[in-house]
Parts: C-alpha cells; structure tokens; sequence
C-alpha cells in the first residue's frame, strides 16, 4: 500500500470517528478498507487477515468477522461521509455534479442461503442466474463518478417468508418494493442528506418504464433521461396523430434516411461512440389517454444501434426543447458511467466478494466497499487534480 493510500485512509477515520467511537471499530475499518484497496485476488475476511495479520491469521479474522457481520453500526452515516469526502476532493462546488445515473447489478451466487438470492435476471449476466440484486445509485462530475447509494433488492418470495427473513436478519418490518419503487426511495433519501445530486437523472428501460417513477423523479426537481418499452404510448408534440402510438410503431413508420448518425464520446481505446437516432417532441399520457394543453412536452429518442435490423431502444427526456439533438444524445448517453462504477467496485474493491449470508453482514461490506472506492477516487484526485 502506498503512502498516499495510507493518509487518504487516516485522514477519512477522523471524519469517521462520530460514527465509530469505538477504537476497534476505526481499526477493523482501516484493515478491511486496507484489503479492499489491495491487489488481493479475492477480497473477503480471510484473505485479507492473512495479509493484515499472516502471524495471528484467526486473531485478525474474527475481529473483521465480527466488525463486518455483526457489528452495531450504521451504514448510511459512513456512506454519506465518503461520498462527502470523494467530492471535496474531486470538486471545489457542489454545483459541479451534474447528475445522478441509477442501474442495477447481480451477484453471482452458489446455493440458497445468502440474502435476497434466487433465480432471476441479471442484466450483468445478461440471463436469468441464482444471484444477488443490488439496486444502484452514483452521481458524476465532469470527471468522476461516484457511488452514492447501493441497496440489495429483496424478491417478494424472500418477504413473504418471515422465517426465512428472520433467518439471515432481515428487518421485521421491511416490505416489498419494486427496483423503481426502491430507487425513487433512495433519491428521497440521498435528498434528505443534503448530498448535491446535480440537474440530470439517467436510467434505463426497468425503471424508465414506470410512470410513477418519471413522475416522482419529476417532482423531485430532476430532468430525466430513461428507457422505455417499445409499447410506450406517445402523442406526438405537432398534434398530429390521431390516436397514441407505440414508440415500435414511431420507428417503423420512420424510413431509414430519417436516423440520422450520431457520435457522443470517445469510448476504451479511443472508439468513437455512435448509434444512430431519430428524435421527436411527444406528450406521454396515461394509459394513452388523449393529451390535454397541459401535458408536459419531452423528447422521444429511438436509437438504432450497428448490427440491429431495426431500432430496438426508446428513451423519454424531459431536456429543453431548446437543446440540439447531439447535447439530447450526449446527456442522455451519461448512463455509461454506472455501469463502468460496478466493473471498478467489483474488480478494485471486491464489492461482490462477500461471503456471508446475512442482511447486516452483506450491507456492512457494501459500505466498506463504497468508501474504499471513495477514497480512491479521493487519492486519484488529490495526485492528479482536475
């Protein structure tokens, strides 16, 4: 671990200490978030007291085992303070985020006694698979992307049987709620803490699908960017159509010439990012519901990736009329950021290397997981400032 790592770590556990009064509770954290900056292979308790403690491996090891599965301290706390102690460093002003990206990422599981597991999709897999869903939030400045909030999805078998809750320490009270429903609760939340989440919301088709999602994002002051369905019904903004359309039906009345190409970012390796789009002013109602002088306006975008016979992904945005369409597309694109985040947390950090079967234990490493990416991102820009 180098030098820099070790102040970034030591100046966070001051910030730390009100919410770990306790000295073997700062020390637990400064080891753990030690292995999870680490080139270990695998980061989960063992490994890293083997490389903390190789003389007292059982020593260090229930130490951790207990800081992380069973300790008595609060997870939304320490995740605000890094995220805080990410953005001093990665920016001057909090009006320099500009935005909030939401997704959500599996995590590959054997058996069936860890938390939340079951059988379903997982975009990361890309397939249905026995895993762990975690509903995720980051926020982005021009140059960093960070996470501001991870909470495991729990299917609505696992609360429907309150022994099987019991059993891994999932709260009494805890209730069913969709990814949009939980996701629109985690921006309230993020919005409570006082944490600067910019202008712009990104999201993909599992939550731009529900209106009552668009709609609380809305009254929470964001202008979104989000998937839709191809059987999303749209009004067109001119007035002409003389029933709602699917946004299917948008893009095949379209002919080919009226995609127009369009490059929003260099990608890995210098790629030039392009797909090409139609874009179009619509008003969304309600079940179709013919539209009123009051119905909002936004931007339907239909993108027509390489390789595609014809256009397969919708987006709804609620951006000003006024914007041209490559700024639509580059801001609507900023989604890629999230899903660059989970490759990082799961290969820097070992965000899904945890091998316990519990509610508190899983939520314990997760904010371990998101401070140790905190303080890198606080590290890298602290060596090289923006």
């Amino acid at each position: 671990m180098s030098t820099q790592t070790s102040d970034v770590i030591d100046e966070f556990l001051g910030l730390a200490e009100k919410h770990l009064p306790h000295p073997a509770q700062r020390r637990n954290l400064a080891h753990y978030l030690v292995g999870l900056m680490s080139s270990l292979e695998r980061k989960s308790v063992e490994p890293i007291a083997a490389m903390i403690s190789p003389d007292d491996v059982e020593h260090r090891q229930g130490a951790l085992l207990h800081f992380v599965a069973y300790g008595a301290w609060q997870d939304a706390p320490l995740r605000t303070e890094a995220t805080h102690f990410a953005l001093r460093a990665a920016t001057p002003h909090a009006s320099d985020v500009l935005g909030v990206v939401l997704d959500d990422t599996g995590m590959l599981k054997q058996g069936k006694q860890s938390v939340g597991v079951q059988r379903q999709y997982t975009g990361s897999a890309g397939k249905v698979a026995n895993c762990q869903v975690a509903v995720t939030m980051a926020i982005y400045t021009e140059r960093e992307t960070l996470p501001l909030d991870i909470q495991l999805y729990l299917p609505k078998e696992w609360i429907e049987d309150p022994k099987r809750c019991a059993k891994v320490g999932i709260p009494e009270d805890k209730t069913f709620e969709t990814k949009p429903q939980m996701a629109l609760r985690m921006l309230k939340e993020a919005r409570e803490r006082g944490i600067p989440m910019g202008k712009y919301l990104a999201a993909d088709a599992g939550y731009g699908y529900s209106s009552a999602f668009r709609n609380g994002v809305t009254a929470l002051g964001f202008k979104y960017g989000v998937g839709v369905q191809s059987s999303q019904l749209v009004w067109d903004a001119a007035g002409v159509f003389e029933r709602a359309m699917t946004a299917r039906e948008v893009a095949d009345m379209h002919p080919d010439r009226d995609f127009r190409r369009c490059h929003w970012r260099e990608g890995r390796g210098g790629k030039r990012l392009s797909s090409r789009f139609l874009t179009m002013r619509v008003q969304v109602t309600l079940d179709g519901a013919e539209p009123t002088k009051r119905t909002r306006r936004q931007w339907l975008v239909i993108e027509w990736r390489d390789g595609e016979e014809r256009p397969a992904h919708f987006y709804l945005c609620t951006y000003s009329s006024k914007w041209s369409v490559k700024k639509v597309i580059r801001v609507l694109m900023e989604r890629w950021r999230i899903e660059r985040m989970h490759e990082d947390l799961k290969g820097e950090v070992g965000f899904d290397h945890f091998e316990g079967r519990s509610w508190v234990g899983w939520n314990h490493h997760v904010t371990a997981a998101m401070c140790a990416y905190a303080l890198l991102v606080a590290e890298r820009c602290k060596a090289f400032p923006p």
